[in-house]
C-alpha cells in the first residue's frame, strides 16, 4: 500500500488530488500520513540489512573449507558474523517500533527512578542500532561500494521522503510544526543512524565522540542554529550535560589515543597529537557536511514535491475540461514524478541487489 501510495503521489499528483477518497485511510489523518512517511524512511535501511544478509548467505553458501587458507577462513568467519549482527540490529530496530505502541508521531516516555528521568528509551535504541547498521554495513562492504550504497540510502531515504510528504501536505490544510516528516516518530531514529553510522565508519569513533561533543558544547555555550547541529534528530544527546559531555569525550580519546597513536622515535614514545589535531578538524568537517546534506535533501525534496504537485494539478485540469469534465482523465504521468521516482526506484534495487 505504501508503495502504491508513493507511486501515485509521484508520477500523477494531479489524479491524486482529484481522488484522494480511495487512500483516505492513509492520508485523512495526521497520524496515517506519518505511518507512511514511517515505513518509507525505514525501507532503504532495512533493505542494506537484507543486502548484507544475502551477501553473507552467498559467502556460506560457496564455502569448501578444505581449500581455504587461515586468513581466507578467518576473513570469512569475520564477515558470516557481521552480517548476522547486522540482522540482529535490523530486527531489534524493528522491534523498537512494535513495542512502543503510542502511535506514529511520539514516542513513550520511561522513567527509571533518578537513572533515566523522562527518556524516550526504545526510540534512542533503535537510533543506536540504525547507526550500528550503517557503520557494519560500510565495514562489511568496505569503503566501495559500501560509502555509495549510504548515499543511495540518504537520498531515498531523506530526498524521496520530503518530496513524498510534501505532496501529501499539500492535499491537506493541517499544518505542522517542522512539516510532516519531522512529525513521524521514524525520522529522528533514522536521520540519527545514518548521520553517526557514517562518521563512525569513515572517520573513526574517538573523533565522531569528539566531535559530536565539541559542537554539542559549543551549542550549549554559544548558541547555534538548530539546522546546523539537526536538533531534532540528536535524540539522546541533547539530554547529556556539559559535563557529561566532557568527561565521554575524554575518557574516549585517552583510551583510543593511548592505546593506538603511539610511535617510537629515537627509542622514545611520542603521541601523534599533532596528527590527531588534524584528524578532529577533518572530522568535525565531515559532520558539518553530513548535517548540511540531511538539510539540504529535505529542502531540495520539498521544493521538487511542491513543484510536482502543482504541475500535476495543473496538467489535470486542463485535460478533465479537455474531456468534458464527464469522468476522470487519463493524464500522463509528470516528468519530475518519473524522474525521482525512476532514480529512487533504481537506488532502492541497487541497495538491495548491488
Amino acid at each position: 500500500d505504501v508503495a502504491g501510495l508513493a507511486m501515485e503521489v509521484s508520477l500523477f499528483p494531479g489524479r491524486f488530488s482529484a481522488m484522494r477518497e480511495i487512500w483516505s485511510g492513509m492520508v485523512n489523518q495526521l497520524e496515517a500520513r506519518c505511518m507512511v512517511c514511517n515505513g518509507m524512511l525505514l525501507v532503504p535501511s532495512l533493505l542494506l540489512v537484507l543486502r548484507v544478509f544475502l551477501r553473507g548467505f552467498q559467502l556460506i553458501s560457496g564455502l569448501r573449507i578444505e581449500t581455504l587458507s587461515e586468513n581466507e577462513a578467518y576473513f570469512v568467519a569475520d564477515a558470516v558474523l557481521l552480517s548476522n549482527i547486522v540482522v540482529m540490529l535490523g530486527i531489534l530496530c524493528v522491534a523498537c517500533f512494535f513495542i512502543d505502541g503510542k502511535g506514529s508521531t511520539g514516542w513513550t516516555i520511561y522513567n527509571i527512578r533518578n537513572f533515566i528521568p523522562g527518556q524516550p528509551i526504545l526510540r534512542d535504541l533503535a537510533a543506536v542500532c540504525v547507526a550500528m547498521i550503517h557503520f557494519s554495513a560500510i565495514e562489511f562492504m568496505g569503503v566501495h561500494p559500501g560509502i555509495l550504497l549510504w548515499q543511495f540510502v540518504a537520498l531515498v531515504t531523506v530526498g524521496y521522503t520530503a518530496f513524498v510528504s510534501r505532496i501529501l501536505e499539500k492535499n491537506t490544510n493541517e499544518v505542522t510544526d517542522g512539516g510532516m516528516l519531522r512529525s513521524a516518530r521514524a525520522w529522528p531514529v533514522v536521520v540519527f543512524g545514518l548521520r553517526y553510522g557514517f562518521l563512525t565508519a569513515v572517520c573513526g569513533f574517538a573523533p565522531t565522540v569528539n566531535a559530536v561533543a565539541m559542537v554539542r558544547l559549543y551549542k550549549q555555550t554559544r548558541g547555534l542554529s538548530p539546522n546546523v547541529t539537526a536538533e531534532d534528530t540528536e535524540c539522546f544527546l541533547t539530554q547529556l550535560s556539559s559535563i557529561s559531555l566532557t568527561v565521554v569525550s575524554s575518557l574516549v580519546t585517552a583510551f583510543v589515543y593511548g592505546t593506538t597513536m603511539v610511535g617510537d622515535i629515537d627509542g622514545g614514545v611520542v603521541v601523534s597529537w599533532w596528527d590527531a589535531v588534524i584528524y578532529q578538524v577533518l572530522t568535525l568537517a565531515a559532520l558539518a557536511c553530513v548535517n548540511g546534506s540531511v538539510f539540504l535533501l529535505e529542502k531540495v525534496g520539498r521544493k521538487l514535491g511542491e513543484t510536482n504537485f502543482h504541475v500535476g494539478n495543473e496538467a489535470f485540469m486542463q485535460a478533465h475540461r479537455a474531456s468534458g469534465a464527464a469522468v476522470v482523465p487519463n493524464v500522463k504521468p509528470t516528468a519530475i514524478g518519473c524522474a525521482v521516482f525512476g532514480v529512487c526506484s533504481f537506488f532502492l534495487l541497487c541497495i538491495a541487489t548491488g
